[in-house]
C-alpha cells in the first residue's frame, strides 16, 4: 500500500503542469473569439488642480505574460504591456509632473524585470519629470530592480525588501522513480541537452554550465543596483547583495531605499524633487493624483490602485497562476516565498 501511495504522488507531481496547462485559457476556451484591447481610462483619485502625479501599480509576479481567467472568458495584456502602454499615454500628457511607481512584488522573470527597468528609465530620461518607487508589503529582486530606474525610493514601515539574486529551481525525481521501477526513455541529441531534466542525472558539467548563467544574470542585476544607488560603494554592495531580505528599517540604513513613510510621503518626495517642474502660482497647491485603469470602476483612494483592478481574477484562477509559476524551469529575479 505504501509503494502505490508513492507512485500516486510521484506521477501527481510529473503530471501537475500538464493539468495545469490543461486549464490555462490557452488551451481551453469556452468561446474562441478574438480579445479585444480595453482603452486606458485616466481616474482621478483625489485633488482639483491641473498638475497631476501619476501612480503606475507593479503588483504581483513581474512576467511578460497575458493572463485570463480560469475559463478564457476574459484576457489581460501582460505587465510588460501594460506598463508600456501607460507610460506611453502618460508621455503625451503634459499636465503629468511626476510618477509613483507604486511596488508591491517578490519579483519575477528575469527578462520581464529588465524590460519594464528600460521603459522606465528611457521614460524618464526623456520625459524628465521626477519618479518615485513606493514599497508596499513587499518589494524584493524583480520589484527592487525595477525600482532602480526610479530617483527616489519610500518604503512602508513594515516592507520587506532587498533580495538582490537570481534563483533557478529544479527537482530531480530519477532515484525516486526507479525505486519503483520507472526509467526515463527520453532520447537526446547530445549530452546537456536535457540539463535539469528531473528525469536524468545532473552532472558536474551541467552544473557548471547553470552556475556561469546564474553568475552572468547576478552580474547585471548587481551593476543595475550599483548605478541605481550611487551613495553605495562597492565593497558595501557585494556584502548587502547575498540574496538576504531587509526590514524597512535595515534598508534605510544600509542605503537600499531613501525614506520611509507612507503615500503621502511619496507625494512629498515627489512635489519637492528639483525634476518638478509646477505650473501652479500656489507653492502649497498639491496636484491631483491620477491613475490609468481599463475600465470605469470609481478608485476613492491610493490603495486601491493595483493591477488586478483592471479585471478580477478568481481564486481559481489565482491558484492556477501561482501553479504555473513553478510548474517550468525558468531564471528568476524572485523571492522564493
Amino acid at each position: 500500500m505504501k509503494t502505490l501511495k508513492y507512485i500516486k504522488i510521484i506521477l501527481v507531481t510529473l503530471c501537475l503542469p500538464t493539468l495545469v496547462n490543461c486549464f490555462s485559457f490557452n488551451s481551453f476556451k469556452l468561446l474562441d473569439t478574438p480579445v479585444k484591447t480595453l482603452e486606458l481610462n485616466e481616474v482621478l483619485i483625489t485633488g482639483a488642480e491641473k498638475d497631476k502625479i501619476l501612480v503606475i501599480s507593479i503588483d504581483g509576479v513581474i512576467s511578460d505574460r497575458s493572463s485570463a481567467d480560469a475559463f478564457g472568458l476574459s484576457q489581460k495584456e501582460s505587465m510588460i504591456a501594460r506598463i508600456k502602454e501607460e507610460l506611453s499615454k502618460a508621455y503625451q500628457d503634459q499636465d503629468i509632473k511626476g510618477i509613483i511607481l507604486k511596488i508591491n512584488s517578490p519579483g519575477g522573470g528575469v527578462t520581464a524585470s529588465d524590460i519594464i527597468y528600460r521603459e522606465i528609465l528611457l521614460f524618464k530620461n526623456n520625459k524628465k519629470i521626477p519618479i518615485v518607487s513606493l514599497f508596499m508589503d513587499t518589494a524584493a529582486s524583480g520589484g527592487y530592480y525595477i525600482a532602480m530606474a526610479s530617483d527616489k525610493i519610500v518604503a512602508h514601515p513594515t516592507t520587506v525588501t532587498g533580495s538582490i539574486g537570481v534563483v533557478i529551481s529544479g527537482v530531480n525525481v530519477k532515484k525516486g522513480l526507479e525505486k519503483i521501477g520507472i526509467e526515463d526513455q527520453t532520447i537526446v541529441s547530445g549530452s546537456n541537452k536535457n540539463i535539469l531534466s528531473p528525469l536524468a542525472d545532473f552532472s558536474k558539467e551541467q552544473r557548471v554550465i547553470i552556475q556561469s548563467i546564474v553568475n552572468d544574470m547576478y552580474d547585471r542585476f548587481y551593476q543595475i543596483v550599483l548605478k541605481g544607488r550611487p551613495l553605495i560603494s562597492d565593497a558595501k554592495l557585494r556584502l548587502l547583495a547575498d540574496g538576504r531580505i531587509f526590514s524597512a528599517t535595515q534598508a534605510k540604513q544600509e542605503g537600499l531605499v531613501d525614506e520611509i513613510g507612507y503615500f503621502e510621503d511619496a507625494i512629498k518626495v515627489v512635489v519637492t524633487h528639483p525634476n518638478y517642474n509646477s505650473s501652479s502660482l500656489n507653492r502649497n497647491a498639491l496636484p491631483r493624483i491620477v491613475t490609468y485603469s481599463q475600465i470605469k470602476k470609481p478608485i476613492r483612494n491610493y490603495y486601491q490602485i493595483n493591477e488586478e483592478s483592471n479585471i478580477d481574477s478568481g481564486a481559481l484562477n489565482q491558484l492556477i497562476k501561482n501553479i504555473n509559476i513553478h510548474s517550468e524551469v525558468r531564471f528568476l529575479y524572485m523571492w522564493m516565498l
